[in-house]
């Protein structure tokens, strides 16, 4: 059995579901290349398989080139493909030769001269000894140099965005599909063209969640796309306008912007004095129409994610670089007080660390003065004086002075104050041990003050990178936020929307409390889905004084059944291991398992300090390994005795299932994940030892029904290969049964006289309602 968790220095485990997606996309993009190649204009030209062949990214120029190749072998038009089945293979000749000088052969201008250069060739070879149509060729030139660019574009935007696409970058996409559309404006359904009708379908959708200006942009592109296809002659200015006017109505609703697409349809044909196809043309607009008003919620959802209405206020506004500049500027200037602390701290330490020599000098000085013999013990017996005062202090400490009995024996013979002396010696190494207890306190508080300095500018520059990152505040959502909580009748001060670069949308509301105020979190949650036209989780209210702030978090595909069961050493005692589960705001599930030194009130004490603060770190956004650092020389300067602690952190991505664990000393994790079980071990040292500690990190990625436990070392007397195989026989049952069953099981294997505290937490992944 194969372990199924692995170190950051190990890569996961690869899955056939990779494969199978690899290949659906490479699928999907020859279909691409199939029905762009079969794109005609001008009723004889189809450049549009080149311009996708030319501009398509390295990964998918096989799959791309395929479907192109095909769709001109297959003609589209009656004089055939095959001028351009030869400019395809030049440009993907001169692509693979060109593909190991990376900068250039991904740049979109080279590719866009590279299949210019391909066509005009091959274009000039076929027009010989036939009438060349300058005219023509020019055109389609202009047409493949700006479409390889915007395909390129499109599909940079694809590939490295999932979400929150700008203007120019959605201008690109649409300007793509338009290309997909002409492909198959020549497809009839009963008389309707399947190409027309997706392009109403697809300005409805862009100004619906794209605003007035993606979708007059969209538009535009269409109205492009009927000039050059020559389909309903004369009539093709109207899908500008039904963009337009479908932007105007699009903060109604969409039953309007439904209308005033059939609307814009009506008046535009009424100019045209209803020339024929006429009536096909509007039966197309209502198809659309409908289809438009019948689309899912959930689907409506996913694709607000893409189109963002704006105005958006997005990070590189003036107010965000000043306030990342201001709090990198604080987190270096704490780094430089560390640093600054430390040098100063070490030099002072060289010049008034307590010197032993000193010590010796003062015994000389406080015992021997006045003495007739002083000269003879400290000049003629020097050794042997320094050699008995060493014997003296070794028995102070409690060392062995077997060695130095007769040296010590001969100096109580010859010295006069014996008493006096060995009182001396007593005093002064004191007061020198006390010195250098004291000195080594104060280095210990030093180094802590230093790494507290230090955790506190790495918040911050944590801080300052989390506001940098943050993709941008939609502003038409916090205003419905706001309209939608005035319409609930609670007063609402302040309300923002954030958006990740994921797409995710998060709200965070300040409202004013009073007496009669009665907050319905379901009616929240329902309001603001609404309002937003996502799906959001139960938001949480935390209340200070007379106001409360409710944050808003979209819902998640997956869900976490949660289990967890505790068995003290001994029964009436407290168990010293500590537990927290939370969602930290950001769409994951955390669970935080603290194990403390020993068992009892003590290991408590450590267990539930370790990770009460190390949860209200994550919780205000701080990361983990910061929060680690602040946690470790909190543990150290908690008091003057030995205190010590696990930490075991596992983080669910609700949305993707990956996972990320976090182990500072702590038990092996199990997993079972498709079936098969897996650990991940920790070497790491438990914080609150050493000024240094850092977490041991894996990750994995869990989908639904896998299981994962987070144990306390109770648990493992008798290893980890029965936890394995009781995961893999686990079929049925809840996440707090399996977490009972688990305990049971480890409270029977431990070994009597050597009884540990039992921690089992479970989580078992479950699609979301």
């Amino acid at each position: 059995m194969r372990d199924l968790v692995k170190t950051t220095q190990d890569r996961e485990i690869s899955s056939n579901g990779g494969f199978v997606s690899a290949l659906g996309l490479h699928i999907l993009t020859a279909v691409l290349g199939f029905i762009s190649a079969r794109a005609v204009i001008f009723e004889t030209l189809m450049p549009f398989g080149l311009v996708f062949v030319g501009g398509c990214n390295t990964v998918f120029l096989p799959g791309v080139a395929v479907g192109a190749f095909i769709g001109y072998f297959i003609p589209a038009t009656g004089s055939g493909g095959f001028r351009y089945m030869s400019a395809l293979l030049a440009i993907i000749a001169l692509r693979l030769l060109l593909s190991n000088y990376k900068k250039l052969s991904e740049n979109p201008i080279f590719l866009s001269v590279i299949t210019l250069i391909a066509n005009l060739s091959t274009g000039i070879i076929s027009y010989s000894g036939i009438t060349l149509d300058l005219l023509k060729l020019s055109s389609e030139s202009i047409i493949i140099l700006g479409g390889v660019f915007v395909v390129r574009r499109a599909f940079t935007a694809v590939l490295h965005k999932k979400a929150g696409f700008s203007v120019e970058e959605l201008a690109c996409m649409l300007g793509s599909a338009t290309i997909i559309i002409i492909g198959i404006s020549k497809f009839y359904i009963l008389g309707i063209s399947v190409g027309r009708t997706f392009a109403v379908f697809l300005i409805l959708i862009a100004t619906k969640y794209g605003g007035t200006s993606v979708g007059s942009i969209c538009g535009i592109a269409m109205t492009f796309a009927s000039a050059v296809t020559r389909s309903f002659e004369g009539g093709f200015g109207i899908y500008a306008v039904l963009g337009l006017a479908a932007g105007v109505f699009g903060s109604l609703s969409k039953y309007a912007q439904a209308l005033s697409a059939i609307a814009s349809g009506i008046i535009g044909l009424a100019f045209m004095e209803f020339k024929v196809g006429s009536g096909v043309f509007l039966t197309e607009i209502f198809i659309a129409a409908l289809f438009f008003i019948l689309i899912p919620r959930s689907f409506g959802i996913g694709v607000s994610k893409i189109f963002y209405r704006q105005p958006l206020l997005r990070r590189d506004s003036a107010l965000g670089r000043a306030l990342n500049m201001r709090l990198n500027l604080a987190s270096n200037a704490l780094l430089d007080v560390s640093s600054t602390v430390a040098q100063v701290s070490e030099e002072l330490g060289k010049i008034n660390a307590p010197d032993f020599k000193n010590v010796i000098s003062h015994i000389e000085q406080d015992a021997c003065a006045g003495c007739k013999l002083r000269m003879h013990c400290w000049e003629s017996k020097n050794a042997s004086t320094i050699e008995s005062i060493m014997c003296m202090i070794n028995i102070i400490k409690g060392a062995d002075t077997s060695q130095n009995e007769q040296a010590l024996s001969e100096f109580r013979g010859m010295c006069l104050r014996v008493k006096k002396m060995e009182d001396t010696v007593k005093n002064r190494y004191s007061q020198y041990a006390s010195l250098i207890a004291a000195e080594n306190r104060i280095e210990e508080v030093r180094q802590v003050v230093s790494e507290q300095f230090e955790g506190i500018s790495n918040m911050l520059s944590e801080l300052a990178m989390d506001f940098y990152n943050e993709e941008q505040f939609d502003l038409h959502a916090a205003e419905a936020v706001t309209q939608a909580l005035n319409d609930l009748g609670i007063h609402t001060l302040e309300a923002t929307a954030k958006i990740d670069k994921f797409g995710r949308m998060s709200i965070e509301s300040k409202i004013k409390l009073n007496d009669d105020l009665i907050l319905n979190r379901l009616q929240i949650m329902k309001m603001l889905s609404l309002a937003c036209e996502r799906d959001f989780d139960v938001p949480n209210i935390s209340k200070t004084g007379d106001t409360a702030i409710i944050t808003v978090n979209e819902h998640a595909k997956l869900r976490v059944d949660m289990g967890i069961e505790q068995s003290c050493a001994v029964a009436g005692s407290i168990c010293g291991d500590s537990y927290k589960f939370f969602n930290d705001g950001k769409g994951h599930f955390v669970m935080v398992l603290s194990d403390g030194m020993g068992t009892g009130g003590r290991a408590a004490v450590d267990g539930a300090m370790a990770s009460g603060l190390m949860s209200r770190l994550i919780k205000a956004g701080f990361g983990y390994n910061c929060s680690l650092k602040i946690l470790n020389s909190s543990m150290l300067f908690k008091s003057s005795d030995e205190s010590l602690a696990t930490m075991d952190i596992a983080s669910i991505d609700l949305f993707t299932g990956n996972t990320e664990l976090y182990k500072a000393g702590a038990a092996p994790t199990l997993v079972r994940r498709s079936g098969r079980s897996g650990r991940a071990e920790s070497h790491s040292l438990p914080i609150g030892i050493l000024n240094d500690v850092s977490f041991d990190r894996a990750g994995i990625k869990l989908r639904q029904g896998d299981i994962l436990l987070l144990i306390s070392d109770g648990v493992t007397f008798d290893g980890t290969e029965w936890i394995r195989n009781e995961l893999e026989q686990w079929r049925d049952g809840s996440a707090q049964d399996l977490a009972e069953h688990i305990c049971g099981c480890a409270r029977r294997r431990c070994i009597i006289g050597r009884p540990d505290d039992i921690t089992v937490m479970a989580a078992i992944i479950e699609k979301s309602a």
